[in-house]
């Protein structure tokens, strides 16, 4: 699964893209005395660092909060192994991702497409 935006400028739409399981910390504020800014940045584990600007501090706590907690809950399936859960994620988009190049649709098993994800959340 992926966190993908675009640019307001961005005039072909491709966007960017971050792997959920690739998030190493969201923060929104360097200075835990100054929260009042609508501001938030998303770090990656390669080190790349993405800011984000939302309308009011209201919507900036609303999309963070949102995020970690599908985060969370991705990781809490993982870690339990709860195959109807993570499965469903990962054969959409990989059926998305196949019918997209022109590809015939996932031959995964549940098994082996939790351990796919399973080995990216450790990795």
């Amino acid at each position: 699964p992926n966190l993908r935006w675009t640019n307001l400028n961005d005039s072909l739409g491709e966007g960017t893209c971050v792997s959920l399981l690739g998030i190493h910390s969201i923060r929104t504020s360097l200075n835990p005395d100054d929260d009042e800014n609508p501001f938030f940045t998303i770090t990656t584990k390669t080190g790349d660092v993405h800011v984000f600007e939302s309308p009011t501090i209201s919507e900036r706590n609303h999309i963070v909060h949102g995020i970690k907690n599908v985060v969370a809950w991705l990781s809490y399936h993982l870690i339990t192994g709860n195959m109807a859960t993570g499965t469903v994620l990962v054969s959409d988009l990989d059926e998305q991702r196949g019918e997209a190049m022109g590809e015939l649709p996932s031959l995964k098993t549940p098994v082996q497409a939790m351990n796919e994800l399973s080995h990216d959340f450790l990795s």
